[in-house]
């Protein structure tokens, strides 16, 4: 099994963040091979940005992703620069606040309408997490949960845990209903 992971959006959004939480979560708490890399432009917010994870069980001797399995757009600039990077069946999950997408396929979540209505705009990236959490195979919930806890101060692990929680639930919710359309 190997999964590569794509996430794409502008600094300051989270998205490195996401990324490496998610490598974590799959590394140390799930026990897979992981390579997590980030690339952004000479801004440190608003430039674009983008980060990539590479799930593996098996050794890691490409760390780089050419094609994505999954994609994960944070704003508009980074699912047009990248979504013809991605393969035919790819996971694609969408901020849908910031993203259009004419796709049939796209997994879509209001991550900033989400953040923004909890008085936290900038968990934006863990509402996303939470969602990605619930679609994403082979990672469970409580080993993000726990990389979560770990990787933030006491007096902001909670919002997130919450921001976390409220991506994850609202995936689920959406998963439930397409299945019933089926």
């Amino acid at each position: 099994m190997r999964i590569n992971i794509r996430f794409a959006g502008a600094g300051g959004q989270g998205v490195i963040m996401a990324s490496v939480l998610l490598a974590k979560a799959y590394g140390l708490g799930e026990d897979y091979n992981i390579s997590q890399t980030q690339s952004y432009g000479p801004e440190a917010r608003g430039g674009a940005c983008k980060a990539e994870v590479v799930i593996s069980d098996e050794e890691i001797d490409y760390m780089k992703v050419d094609d994505a399995d999954v994609f994960v757009a944070l704003n508009q600039v980074g699912y047009d620069k990248y979504i013809g990077t991605v393969k035919d069946d790819a996971i694609v999950l969408v901020n849908d606040t910031l993203v259009e997408s004419e796709r049939k396929d796209v997994y879509s979540i209001s991550a900033t309408e989400i953040a923004e209505k909890m008085g936290k705009p900038f968990v934006v990236n863990i509402v996303i997490l939470g969602a990605l959490t619930k679609i994403l195979p082979k990672i469970h919930y409580p080993t993000v949960e726990e990389e979560i806890m770990k990787n933030f101060s006491a007096s902001i692990a909670g919002i997130n845990l919450e921001a976390y929680e409220k991506g994850y639930r609202y995936m689920e919710e959406k998963m439930k209903e397409k299945k019933e359309d089926n």
